[in-house]
């Protein structure tokens, strides 16, 4: 007869078996999870950057005429478009020697409130290496899934005086506003209306994000209007997608402009959120002022606990993407030109 001893130490080496088997699958879970990432090592991209933010804040208003030409002279393609288009001001023309036109932008060398951005902005980039790289990686995977589409060469970085540009790409410049990305403790974004739950993304890191949606934008975006509430989710999910895709090591939490907290209650409650669109008859709703709320940013989202963020329809239209792509084995291109929203559903077999 054996001792109980022995029956209990083998219990335990079994119970322990059992829980790195466990350990293992959860983790072998995880990593199918992830999103699998391209080598783009042999991709080649063309750009060059450009810190106009420091020229533009060194600019020497005792011979601003003179100054402003000079700055046209080192940046001929952006000059004109930041200071027409970009800052919040009449536009100057060209006319850099009439000091009329040039009155309004001269005269911000002396606000206060100007001086505060800039050396803000200064402040936290005293380089943009960091961004660089991390650009050039994004449009790099850009390249390799869409080796035809025309991407930006020239990267400038620019202060535009809080007038809410982040990213834009323009002919074959990609401008980065850095005055955007001072994080939600920057108190002029408060006085400029910008909602709490967006300043989760007008942090330094999210610049790669918002380069990333700029190229989306310029290549493949849709329009929102006469679609029911399915075609607007793939359509948001497809940009979603694209951004996981050239984008694989960044935060998905902050692709989808959600904390941490929020994407762990949308996993979780990613089948009840899918089920209350079928019950409410959601789906095929073409009524904008119903169905926008569930596929645009926002605190909350109507009908649902305090807890669930905004933007609920982009995530599971991110989600459908994802069963499409696993049961079609379909590319990123070809999913993105896949323009049926009812095909793509029914082939994903999508069950939450």
């Amino acid at each position: 007869m054996r001792p109980k001893l022995f029956y209990t130490l083998k219990s335990i080496f079994i119970y322990l078996l059992l829980a790195i088997a466990l350990i293992t699958g959860l983790s072998a879970c995880n990593e199918a999870t992830e999103e699998k990432k391209a080598d783009v090592s042999d991709t080649k991209i063309t750009l060059n950057v450009k810190p106009f933010y420091k020229d533009f804040a060194a600019l020497d208003t005792e011979h601003f005429s003179e100054a402003l030409g000079g700055l046209k002279n080192k940046y001929p393609q952006f000059t004109d478009f930041f200071l027409d288009t970009l800052l919040p001001f009449d536009k100057v023309n060209g006319a850099y020697n009439d000091p009329q036109a040039t009155a309004a932008i001269k005269n911000i060398f002396v606000y206060k409130d100007y001086t505060h951005l800039t050396d803000t902005v200064l402040k936290v980039f005293p380089d943009t290496k960091k961004y660089d790289e991390a650009i050039a990686d994004m449009l790099r995977h850009t390249r390799y899934y869409f080796p035809k589409w025309q991407l930006p060469t020239e990267l400038t970085y620019f202060v535009s005086c809080l007038n809410r540009w982040t990213a834009f790409t323009n002919e074959q410049v990609l401008g980065i506003g850095l005055d955007m990305f001072l994080g939600p403790d920057f108190k002029p974004y408060e006085a400029l209306g910008m909602p709490q739950y967006s300043l989760i993304n007008h942090t330094p890191e999210n610049i790669p994000l918002w380069a990333a949606r700029a190229v989306y934008q310029d290549n493949a975006a849709n329009s929102p209007y006469r679609k029911d509430l399915l075609e607007l989710m793939i359509a948001n999910g497809k940009e979603m997608f694209f951004l996981r895709k050239v984008l694989p090591d960044f935060k998905f939490n902050l692709i989808m402009g959600y904390t941490p907290e929020q994407l762990k209650w949308c996993e979780a409650n990613e089948a009840m959120v899918f089920n209350l669109f079928l019950q409410q008859n959601l789906l095929f709703n073409k009524d904008y002022q119903t169905i926008m709320r569930y596929v645009t940013p926002g605190p909350n989202s109507a009908g649902f606990p305090p807890e669930a963020p905004g933007n609920l329809g982009t995530f599971i239209g991110y989600k459908i993407l994802k069963a499409y792509e696993n049961k079609t084995g379909k590319i990123l291109a070809e999913i993105l030109s896949d323009e049926d929203a009812n095909s793509i559903f029914q082939q994903s077999k999508y069950k939450p």
